[in-house]
């Protein structure tokens, strides 16, 4: 695969990009029927881009949480971790997880104090959610009605990579959030180490199902573009049994497939923190706090 300097420019009609408005794009991959574009930003976006229909109807059966559970744990741990940053500046009071789907993040909310509210356009997880406990509503966010300033804190985990614009959702979740309040974001990094080295097997492009990628600065700038002040923009690595991004990464190595299995973890743990330290970790997790308008 050639460097992403030397891949051609996209020619034709192209939607401005949702951070910083250029129409320019270079091809940095080809995944089969799709193209990954990347803006001089950094963004990354699908080409064809996805109907919207198919972007919600994906998650309808549940089907798509198939192997999650087996998760459940590590991911309920690094919630914890998210919702503390989150705690650094507001709450706990009044949560609402859009884009609930096996409702971890309710979970972790609730045992940390929170009032735990899901949304999410799948009836499986809005009945998964229900089943626990938690007030869940159907539907997307804008179609609900939910009043304004009526929460603390809103969090957005693993949702905007799904739309190919997010600025109606985020300006949606800044009506729902109370003045002070704190927006959680996370979204696979298209400029983290693994997607480097993996290129094309990067495990977060997942197309069609997501269909933008955001930076950690193209997700900082678009917040900041929708009325939100980031207080904290970093980036976390994938470390469990069955799913470690620094072994992801060290495997994807002629050396490091070499290392015994020991050494390969050792190594591979040592790499997904230095990754994390200088951003290039798998996850971009952002915190912006929404004040009142100028």
């Amino acid at each position: 695969m050639r460097n992403t300097k030397e891949m051609p420019p996209v020619a034709g009609l192209i939607r401005p990009c949702i951070v910083c408005a250029s129409t320019e794009r270079s091809v940095e991959l080809r995944l089969g029927d799709y193209e990954i574009h990347r803006c001089p930003c950094g963004l990354r976006t699908l080409s064809p881009e996805p109907a919207e229909e198919t972007l919600v109807e994906v998650f309808d059966d549940g089907t798509i949480y198939s192997e999650a559970e087996s998760l459940r744990v590590h991911v309920l741990e690094q919630n914890h971790r998210s919702l503390y940053d989150v705690e650094k500046f507001v709450g706990p009071g009044r949560l609402l997880d859009v884009g609930c789907g096996l409702g971890y993040l309710l979970e972790s909310a609730r045992a940390r104090g929170w009032e735990a509210v899901g949304v999410d356009p799948s009836p499986f997880s809005v009945r998964r959610a229900r089943e626990k406990g938690f007030e869940a509503h159907r539907g997307l966010l804008h179609e609900l009605g939910l009043p304004a300033a009526s929460f603390d804190a809103i969090s957005l985990l693993q949702v905007v990579e799904h739309l190919i614009d997010a600025r109606a959702l985020l300006a949606e979740c800044r009506r729902l959030l109370k003045p002070g309040g704190a927006l959680l974001v996370e979204t696979p990094n298209p400029a983290s180490l693994l997607a480097a080295v993996k290129r094309e097997g990067f495990n977060y492009w997942i197309p069609p199902v997501h269909c933008v990628w955001y930076t950690p600065d193209a997700l900082g700038r678009v917040l900041a573009a929708a009325g939100y002040t980031p207080v904290k923009v970093s980036t976390w690595s994938a470390r469990t049994p069955v799913l470690h991004d620094g072994i992801d990464v060290v495997a994807s190595t002629k050396l490091g497939r070499r290392l015994p299995g020991r050494m390969r973890r050792a190594t591979g743990s040592a790499v997904g923190a230095l990754a994390d330290a200088f951003g290039r970790g798998s996850i971009v997790e952002a915190v912006a706090l929404r004040w009142e308008d100028a």
